[in-house]
């Protein structure tokens, strides 16, 4: 991908996530531990990875509400992890260290939010209603809005994700998620 083309995909991706932040009404995710050490230790950040959404909130049974309820909390979760990101970079207190950190966090997030953005366009414009994509601890979960699969379906899935993505066919879980 080249350069300009990285840096408009990423930035398009950036008013996206606002623009559904802004819309959405926020809720209390608590994503962030930042402790409070003493005075001569540096601030470190702790992000967690990825946190088990509330589900039991969730009417998961209707198919369309799944992809779109997913997708507001993930994005105000992840607004959420970029604005504390955004101010331990700013913040004067924080060390270089911790500022570094910070930073390195926000690129890994920009590159799963690219990801995320890039697998579930790329499986729609194959033909497929909606895919919702997960990453965790090198495993991928893709979740299709379909019924009735074919092997060679869950393959061809299995083999876009691996080459949008770099994992192992093996490392990648399709499921089903139906309009029943």
């Amino acid at each position: 991908m080249s350069s300009s083309r990285k840096l408009i995909t990423v930035a398009i991706l950036v008013v996206m996530v606002v623009a559904v932040w802004w819309l959405a009404d926020m809720q209390d995710v608590d994503r962030f531990d930042i402790s409070s050490p003493a005075e001569e230790d540096p601030i470190v950040p702790s992000v967690v990875t990825d946190p088990e959404p509330d589900l039991e909130n969730w009417n998961i049974e209707d198919f369309k509400a799944f992809f779109v309820e997913y997708r507001l909390q993930r994005d105000r979760v992840r607004g959420k992890e970029q604005e504390m990101l955004n101010q331990m970079i700013d913040n004067p207190n924080v060390s270089e260290e911790a500022k570094k950190q910070a930073e390195e966090q926000m690129l890994k997030l920009i590159d799963m939010m690219e990801k995320e953005l890039l697998v579930e366009n790329m499986l729609k414009a194959h033909g497929f209603k909606d895919a919702i994509f997960f990453y965790r601890d090198d495993m991928v979960n893709v979740v299709i809005q379909a019924e009735n699969l074919s092997e060679e379906e869950f393959l061809q899935i299995a083999e876009m994700v691996s080459s949008a993505t770099g994992v192992g066919i093996e490392r990648i879980s399709v499921t089903e998620h139906t309009d029943r």
